[in-house]
């Protein structure tokens, strides 16, 4: 902005001083000078010392503006006193008035100028077209040339500066409906996402309960252990379903916002318990752990949980039989967990839409955290969370 109004004072101080230098060429002319010459020395010189003032307007809008309409008034006082045809001669090559006084309109409408001192320039500048067109002589040819030079370019820089200010404020206007009508689609979202999680819950809930109940009636039932053993299994799969299903539809109805931590919440199962599980169905994995999990609140813990399982699954799927290395270092302020894997054949039927990690990415944000997935630098994948190590109560 700075090097723009450095060019634009530029311009309109080489038009200032180019105005100045027409009355020279014009009264002089090409065979000496005409007769009225002292008199358009006197006006150049006045217009050369206010038109420096150009190069200050901005910091001194008010000084400025006096300066020159002040300049223009004592050049009009110059030329009424000098002799019949001289001063017409100067005024008709007089380009510098119009110019600076569309200068001055600009700075006191768009610097700032307080209200008392705008008043008082404008009413230097009626003073000024007052004088211009003659009233104590009047005639067609005076009135015109007055009010060219005095009145018709200062209205004219008005309408313009007005009708800048309008558009800007169109321009907000737009802005303004176009975030309000942000505000009214996102908030079309969430009730939508509202409604969805509601439903998610009313039909998988009751069916996954019924489920549950069918199981742990099973596993009291069972004619042999192995039979126990898997209804339970499957009893307890589905409780830890029920409670996942909550978490989502919660994490839906907030839209991604970071929320305090239900004090009924269960805690997550170690991500130990995790990782053996997914050793005993066939997946190679590291653990690696430094620090304690205890400091974690459970909204973490259980999203440090999602985070791994979804990590293994998805290794499990596009990258069977490659080893997998989970790396948790918990802090006292914060947590952070690196699942590596590497490069493997997908496994058969696998496919993927990476829902999974866009639904994860929206869940570690509504803690406060950050997560980060994409290749490996030494192939296969990557996935990294940082997250705050207490959240909610």
């Amino acid at each position: 902005m700075e090097r723009r109004d450095r060019l634009v004072d530029s311009v309109l101080l080489t038009a200032l001083v180019a105005a100045s230098a027409l009355i020279a060429v014009v009264t002089a002319g090409f065979n000496g000078p005409r007769p009225g010459f002292p008199y358009a020395v006197v006006v150049i010189v006045l217009q050369l010392t206010a038109t420096s003032v150009v190069v200050v307007r901005r910091r001194r809008p008010v000084g400025s503006a006096v300066a020159i309409v002040a300049s223009a008034l004592v050049q009009t006082l110059v030329l009424l006193a000098a002799p019949d045809g001289i001063a017409d001669l100067v005024v008709s090559a007089n380009a510098w008035t119009p110019l600076a006084l569309s200068v001055v309109v600009e700075s006191i409408t768009e610097r700032g100028v307080p209200r008392r001192w705008s008043v008082r320039v404008w009413v230097m500048i009626g003073v000024l077209a007052v004088l211009s067109v003659r009233p104590w002589d009047p005639s067609a040819g005076h009135i015109l040339n007055g009010l060219l030079h005095s009145a018709v370019a200062p209205l004219f820089a008005l309408y313009l500066s007005a009708r800048r200010r309008r558009l800007e404020l169109l321009r907000e206007r737009a802005d303004r409906a176009e975030r309000e009508q942000w505000w009214r689609a996102e908030q079309a979202r969430a009730g939508e996402r509202a409604r969805l999680a509601t439903e998610l819950h009313d039909l998988v809930a009751h069916r996954v309960t019924l489920m549950t109940l069918q199981a742990g009636a099973l596993s009291l039932n069972a004619p042999d252990t192995s039979t126990r053993a898997a209804a339970e299994e499957l009893r307890s799969n589905g409780a830890l379903a029920l409670d996942e299903l909550r978490e989502l539809v919660g994490v839906l109805r907030r839209a991604g916002r970071p929320v305090a931590a239900p004090l009924d919440e269960a805690p997550a199962p170690p991500l130990a318990e995790l990782v053996d599980e997914a050793g005993r169905a066939g997946q190679r994995v590291e653990f690696v752990e430094a620090g304690e999990s205890s400091g974690l609140s459970r909204v973490t813990g259980r999203t440090a949980y999602q985070v791994v399982r979804e990590a293994l699954t998805n290794a499990r799927k596009h990258a069977f039989g490659a080893t997998v290395r989970v790396d948790a270092d918990y802090r006292t302020d914060r947590v952070r967990i690196v699942v590596r894997n590497g490069a493997g054949r997908p496994a058969p039927g696998a496919n993927g839409s990476g829902i999974g990690l866009v639904g994860l990415r929206e869940r570690v944000e509504s803690v406060g955290g950050t997560l980060e997935a994409g290749p490996d630098p030494d192939g296969g994948f990557r996935v990294e969370t940082v997250m705050p190590a207490r959240v909610g109560p």
